[in-house]
Order: C-alpha cells, then structure tokens, then sequence
C-alpha cells in the first residue's frame, strides 16, 4: 500500500477459482491515487465494452481506453503469468498473459503518471503467487 511508481513492470501468477462462466475475470490496478482515479485492466472470459479491456476511473464512471484487445482471455483451472508494462512519457500500456512477447491488451494514455499497484478481482475469486514489481518507488507528487 505504501509504493508508489511510475514506469513500471508487474508480473504475477494467477490461478482463477471461480467456477467458468461467461464473465469469469481477474483484475490488475495500477496508477492508483484514491478511489477515484485509477486504471485497472480486466481480463474477462467475453470481451465487450465493460470487459477483458483496459479503463481509466477518473472521478467518473470507467471507460475503456484499450486500443487493443481479445475475443476473451481462456480462463481455466491452470495457473497463467500476466504481466504489464507502463511508460509514463510515451503513455503505453501493455498487457500480457502467458505470451510475453506479444501483448494481449495495449492502450495509450497519459492521465496518471503514478501510483499504486494491486491485484483482484471484479466479481470472482484467484489465487495470486510469484508478484514483482520492478520500478522505481516515487513519492507521491
């Protein structure tokens, strides 16, 4: 709770507990300052415009900034590695699952240049294992 970064990469292991069902999920928070402003990125079973995207809660309702994106991410009853990577100055937002060479999700956006990292979920439960965060720490601005 007590990190702040900018540019920074997340990788972790998760394990979806939830039985499948058409909006299975597990969510990744960064560029967190307060309940309001936030990205989150949801890795949804369906994609649509409220799932399996990357959105921006900036004292509003989210909206999805994914200029990028799946039909869906294939949850199971595996363990899979996610992973993403933010640029500050360019804005880019990447990110991965399982394939770290190619990214599932990208966007572009340069609203928040800091802030807290988590892992959760929108609706469902995950196991969580193997978390790094490499970056640098920043004081809050």
């Amino acid at each position: 709770k007590e990190v702040n970064v900018a540019d920074f990469v997340l990788d972790a292991d998760v394990l979806s507990t939830h039985e499948d069902y058409g909006h299975r999920d597990v969510c990744l928070f960064f560029g967190y300052q307060d309940p309001a402003h936030f990205y989150y990125v949801h890795l949804g079973k369906k994609t649509d415009d409220h799932a399996n995207q990357i959105f921006i809660v900036n004292g509003a309702p989210r909206t999805k900034i994914s200029t990028k994106t799946t039909p869906g991410t294939d949850w199971d009853d595996k363990w899979h590695h996610v992973r993403i990577t933010r640029n500050v100055e360019s804005g880019s937002i990447a990110i991965f699952y399982d394939d770290m060479e190619a990214p599932v999700m990208t966007a572009n956006d340069k609203t928040f240049s800091w802030g807290r990292v988590g892992v959760g979920s929108f609706d469902d439960t995950s196991d969580w294992d193997h978390i790094k965060l490499r970056g640098a720490k920043i004081e809050k601005p």
